[in-house]
């Protein structure tokens, strides 16, 4: 299998890093934050939709928890 690797899109254009804030309960409109800096990133639907696009929950990556992981 060819190593693949999230693109920059999730990641935050102001400090660099992916961690995000996600309330337990989202929903597809609701907004999301970066939890190093606060900085508004994009609604849920539309990070979730970004990250199904790169291999997603089928992927190399899994989204468990706020949490992006390798799946090795």
């Amino acid at each position: 299998m060819t190593k693949q690797y999230l693109n920059h899109q999730l990641e935050c254009p102001y400090c660099l890093t992916i961690r995000l804030r996600i309330p337990a309960d989202a929903g597809p409109d609701d907004r999301i934050f970066c939890d190093d800096c606060g900085e508004f990133l994009g609604t849920w639907d539309d990070l979730l939709s970004d990250f199904e696009k790169q291999g997603g929950q089928d992927g190399v990556f899994r989204l468990e928890k706020g949490r992006i992981r390798r799946i090795d």
